[in-house]
C-alpha cells in the first residue's frame, strides 16, 4: 500500500489544499512529502490529519488496500471486446495463459485467479453458443462464475476489487445470487458513498445488478432500481453532477414498466431518454438505445419474450 498516494487521492477528493491540513507540529512540507514518498510519518500524526479530514484508520486502509486492481484492467485490455470472432478467441486464449503462467509463478495474486475464471467462463458460454440470458443456466458456465459470488458472499467489506469482481461476472449470476449481491453492495461497499470520486462505481453496481435481473426477476429489478434511486437521493448534488445517472434511472424505470405491461408509457419515457442523448450529442448511444427499444416493444407486445435484447447493461 502507497500510504502517501492513499493520502494524497482522499485529501484532493475531499477538496482540501495541503494548507488547509497543516497545523504546528505536522508542516505542508511535512505532509507534501509524504505524499510523495519522500518521507515518512508517524501513526499518531497520520491519524490526527485523518481524523481532520473524517476519515478514520480502517477506512484508510480499507481505501488503500487496492494494489492489485490494475491487473483486472491490463488482462481485460489484453483479452480485448469478445463477440466471437476467431482472432478475438486467439485474444482470449493469450489472456488465459498469461493469467495461468501468473498464477503459477506467484504473480497477480487474487486478481489473477479471477481473471482466468473470468476468461474460461467468456471462453465456455461462446462455446457453447449462448446468449447472455443463458450463461447462468450452464453447468460450464457456472463452474468458472461459482467462486466469484463466493467470494463476494464472504467479503465482509467490498473495495475496488469485489466491485470490480460483480461487474465481470455478473453475467453469469443466477438471478437470486444477483439479487443478493446487489443488496450486499449497498451494505458493504458503504465507504464509497463518503467519497465524492468514488459514489459512481456503487451506483453503476447496483444499476447492473438491475439489468441482469429485468428480464428474469422483474420483482428483483425493481428492488434494485429502488436501491440506486435511493443512493441518488441521498448523494449530496453540491459536490458531484448526477445528470447522467439520473438520466440512466429514467431508462431504467422506462425499461421496467414495459416488463411490467405497461408498454407504452415505459417506452415513451425510453425515447424522452434517447432525445435527451440526441440533444447533447450522443447519437450512437441514441440510435442503439431507439433501435433496441423497439424490437423490445414489438417482443413484448407479440408475447415473444425470447426475442427481447439482453444488452441494456452494455449501452450506458
Amino acid at each position: 500500500m502507497d500510504y502517501g498516494q492513499t493520502f494524497k487521492r482522499l485529501r484532493e477528493d475531499k477538496g482540501l489544499k495541503i494548507i488547509d491540513l497543516e497545523q504546528s507540529n505536522i508542516s505542508r512540507s511535512l505532509i507534501g512529502k509524504f505524499e510523495k514518498g519522500q518521507s515518512r510519518i508517524s501513526a499518531d500524526r497520520l491519524d490526527k490529519l485523518l481524523a481532520d479530514m473524517g476519515v478514520n484508520h480502517d477506512e484508510f486502509l480499507f481505501l488503500g488496500g487496492d494494489a492489485n486492481n490494475n491487473y483486472l484492467y491490463s488482462m481485460i485490455h489484453r483479452m480485448g471486446i469478445q463477440a466471437g470472432d476467431p482472432k478475438e478467441f486467439q485474444r482470449l486464449d493469450i489472456m488465459i495463459q498469461q493469467v495461468t503462467n501468473d498464477l503459477k509463478n506467484g504473480r497477480g495474486g487474487m486478481s489473477a485467479r479471477f481473471m482466468r475464471e473470468f476468461g474460461l467462463m467468456i471462453r465456455a458460454g461462446f462455446a457453447d453458443g449462448l446468449s447472455i440470458s443463458e450463461l447462468y443456466e450452464s453447468e460450464q458456465v457456472q463452474k468458472h462464475v461459482q467462486p466469484a459470488v463466493a467470494f463476494l458472499k464472504q467479503a465482509e467489506t467490498w473495495g475496488h476489487m469485489e466491485l470490480d469482481l460483480f461487474m465481470l461476472f455478473y453475467m453469469g449470476m443466477t438471478p437470486a445470487d444477483l439479487l443478493i449481491l446487489g443488496r450486499l453492495a449497498i451494505k458493504r461497499a458503504r465507504f464509497y458513498t463518503q467519497l465524492r470520486n468514488e459514489k459512481t462505481r456503487l451506483v453503476d453496481t447496483i444499476y447492473t445488478a438491475f439489468n441482469g435481473l429485468l428480464y428474469v426477476d422483474i420483482v428483483g429489478a425493481a428492488e434494485m432500481l429502488l436501491l440506486e434511486e435511493q443512493v441518488l437521493d441521498d448523494m449530496d448534488d453540491f459536490l458531484i453532477d448526477w445528470t447522467s445517472e439520473r438520466i440512466r434511472l429514467k431508462m431504467g424505470q422506462g425499461l421496467l414498466k414495459m416488463m411490467q405491461g405497461n408498454v407504452n408509457t415505459g417506452y415513451e419515457e425510453v425515447m424522452s431518454v434517447v432525445s435527451v442523448y440526441e440533444l447533447v450529442g450522443l447519437r450512437e448511444r441514441a440510435d442503439s438505445i431507439r433501435n433496441n427499444v423497439r424490437v423490445t416493444k414489438d417482443a413484448i407486445i407479440a408475447g415473444k419474450p425470447n426475442k427481447i435484447p439482453h444488452i441494456y447493461a452494455l449501452l450506458i
